[in-house]
């Protein structure tokens, strides 16, 4: 069975988040590892709180997934 076209504009919405969140989420765990393998109760001070990277936004997710049909609906 043939999908609707709201089911693949959803379809392509979870595909694009994915994208995008995907590689913070891997940024945010390398850095937070980092920084705990470097700090100890004593040392706290000098190893300051890593810059997180910010997750993607509601409009970054949706020109992905713009880009995503584009690509789809090449012939």
């Amino acid at each position: 069975m043939s999908k609707t076209p709201y089911e693949i504009r959803l379809e392509l919405l979870k595909m694009a988040n994915e994208i995008l969140v995907t590689p913070v989420f891997q940024k945010r765990e390398a850095l937070m590892s980092e920084y705990h393998s470097k700090i100890t109760d004593a040392n706290r001070e000098s190893y300051p709180f890593p810059t997180l990277p910010d997750f993607p936004s509601s409009t970054d997710i949706v020109s992905k997934a713009e880009e995503l049909k584009k690509f789809v609906d090449q012939s």
